[in-house]
């Protein structure tokens, strides 16, 4: 969506609006949330202010996702950044300014979407929309609060806004388990709440199912990495899928390619819209200077190698394109191929997915003895692409975190895999503690109520 010229005039103290570097986040002085906010057009602009925020470069609009790849092995640095060479290098500071613009974002976000939830129900409007608008900041909460979970473990969860020196200011470290709960509890008012439907750049009631379904996913498999029973979030996520693939109107696309190169498709279920005039950075980073680019990261020969030769995802993400002179070719990662102007979609969530996370319920749940099961959902996904799969092989997770690698590439889903599944250390030759990001040391240095014994072990 458009970036909002007045935003600064429609939110609070503590919205927090990126520079075009986006590694430089600013409180914006503004008037209260409680004038702002004050009737269906205040709350319309923060909802669209709430998106906005997502596209930061310093969060969906490119970062979130390259950090992910450089940090497993599927990206590395062609460029100069050092902080991103620390990612790639597993040698991360706490004072990494990608680490301190990611957390900032994340947290403007959310205190964007309490002031939406806190503020909305009072404004006289239309009750279905009035609550379709608080549900979905809901969701954004949750799904910021995932976000940093994933990447940091636990982390403050903060649920009241903040406006100026007052509110919550000070929120402390939650565990694991007490986030997972706070998140699937938003993501149930959300549910609850969401009943329009407006199209795949906005959030709708499919998209809070298959969130909650990539949640139970990541919580059962925490419990399973410390050795605790996570089947009833792996069934979970099991019912939530299958309601997602057999009662939505989604689809998997015929051709893999146009999940990419056109906005308008049948199977993402939710994206963030960009444009010439808001746009993300994803294309610029990744396609090299012959290609219009910065050529900060691209693909690693490891990934490449790592298809069959006729999978039709390789021929369409690893393509030609030709070179600005006009004398030759050179390759970028084409599910984002709009250098020029920024304006590719970023997709959260799509079908493929929903079947991918049905493949690793299906063996959590079942073992070998759901066999069937996790074959027929993965093939539904390797139908477009590669011929099917008759056997699961000797590691049945490899071959489902295969599948994954190989059709969710550069979409934020690989560092992750590998830390939840417990095969970051083994995959990648790195400490456990690597595994985690540092707790920025900005927030150790201001916020009362965490300290450097708060921080993730390593750092």
């Amino acid at each position: 969506m458009k970036k909002l010229k007045h935003i600064s005039s429609i939110l609070l103290a503590a919205l927090l609006i990126g520079c075009e570097s986006n590694l430089d986040v600013k409180p914006v002085a503004s008037i209260d949330a409680n004038e702002a906010i004050t009737d269906a057009n205040g709350l319309n602009s923060a909802l669209m202010g709430l998106y906005n925020e997502f596209q930061s470069d310093s969060y969906y609009g490119r970062d979130l996702y390259i950090l992910n790849e450089l940090s497993a092995n599927d990206g590395q640095r062609t460029g100069t950044s050092l902080d991103y060479q620390q990612f790639e290098n597993h040698s991360i500071l706490s004072d990494n300014a990608s680490i301190e613009s990611f957390w900032s974002s994340a947290y403007g976000a959310v205190n964007t979407a309490n002031n939406i939830i806190e503020r909305g129900e009072g404004i006289v409007m239309d009750e279905a929309q009035k609550n379709n608008v608080i549900g979905e900041a809901y969701f954004m909460r949750a799904l910021a609060h995932f976000d940093l979970l994933k990447n940091f473990g636990g982390v403050p969860y903060k649920s009241i806004s903040t406006q100026g020196i007052t509110g919550d200011i000070n929120p402390a470290r939650l565990s694991k388990e007490e986030v997972y709960t706070l998140i699937l509890q938003d993501l149930a008012t959300a549910k609850e709440k969401i009943t329009i439907e407006k199209g795949n750049f906005f959030v709708s009631n499919t998209a809070v199912d298959a969130l909650m379904a990539r949640v139970e996913l990541y919580y059962g498999s925490e419990l399973l990495r410390n050795n605790e029973d996570g089947k009833s979030h792996f069934q979970k996520a099991l019912d939530l899928t299958t309601s997602v693939v057999d009662n939505s109107k989604y689809e998997l696309e015929e051709e893999f390619g146009t999940i990419f190169t056109s906005k308008e498709n049948n199977e993402v279920i939710f994206q963030l819209n960009y444009s010439s005039q808001d746009r993300n950075r994803m294309s610029y980073y990744l396609s090299p200077t012959s290609l219009g680019g910065r050529g900060e990261v691209s693909y690693t020969n490891g990934l490449v190698n790592s298809y069959k030769k006729d999978d039709a995802r390789s021929a369409f993400i690893f393509q030609d394109f030709p070179t600005l002179d006009g004398n030759g070719t050179s390759k970028r990662v084409a599910k984002y191929q709009d250098t020029a102007n920024g304006a590719d979609p970023i997709v959260i969530l799509r079908l493929a997915e929903m079947y991918l996370i049905q493949a690793e319920c299906h063996y959590r749940i079942d073992g070998l003895g759901g066999a069937t099961a996790i074959l027929e959902a993965l093939n539904a996904v390797r139908d477009r692409a590669i011929t099917p799969l008759t056997s699961l092989g000797s590691d049945p997770i490899k071959t489902i975190l295969d599948e994954r690698r190989w059709e969710l590439c550069f979409e934020g889903h690989r560092w992750n895999d590998l830390v939840r599944t417990d095969r970051a250390s083994s995959t990648l030759g790195i400490s456990v503690n690597a595994t985690l990001y540092p707790i920025p040391l900005k927030e150790i240095q201001t916020n009362t109520s965490i300290s450097q014994k708060d921080q993730n072990p390593g750092y």
